[in-house]
């Protein structure tokens, strides 16, 4: 990937566009993923520290691939416009 292509990706990834969906993404499966990899923690009501941090997280993953994936899209799209011509 050069740098213009590079450039183009991060102003894509932070397109407010972007960030609402990623955001949605992020608050649907967060919920999910949380339940499945702490549920002895939840069950215990052992809400440390420690799990908020891994719920932080948690949070991180599904936000980055959906920000990841939508900025992937547009590149490819810009790219394709450009061939095109």
């Amino acid at each position: 990937m050069e740098w213009s292509e590079l450039r183009y990706f991060f102003q894509c990834a932070c397109m407010r566009s972007t960030v609402i969906r990623a955001l949605k993404v992020a608050f649907v499966i967060t919920p999910i993923l949380t339940v499945v990899n702490h549920s002895q923690e939840i069950m215990a009501l052992d809400f440390s520290p420690r799990f908020y941090l891994q719920a932080l997280l948690t949070f991180c993953i599904p936000y980055l691939v959906s920000t990841h994936s939508s900025a992937m899209t547009r590149l490819t799209d810009m790219k394709a416009a450009v061939s095109d011509t």
